[in-house]
């Protein structure tokens, strides 16, 4: 909480929020080695990794802007 990686998500996203899941991924192996991480991504956790596993279409749009601005972020540096 409160890393620079999360700030960041937050400003590319708009969201003023951040929520907690548990579920396995290398994040927290990060955390472990001191190295701020998050996941992110479109659509709802609850339907993830399941059989018919979908996001709506303004979801993959989300998605869509969130990369477009991350690449931006990543050319200008901020």
């Amino acid at each position: 909480p409160g890393s620079p990686a999360e700030a960041l998500a937050r400003r590319l996203t708009g969201a003023n929020t951040t929520t907690t899941v548990s579920f396995a991924s290398e994040a927290g192996l990060y955390q472990q080695a001191g190295i701020p991480a998050i996941v992110c991504g479109p659509g709802s956790i609850d339907v993830a990794h399941k059989p018919d596993e979908f996001i709506t279409r303004a979801e993959l749009a989300d998605g869509q802007t969130f990369l477009h601005r991350l690449l931006q972020w990543a050319r200008t540096g901020g």
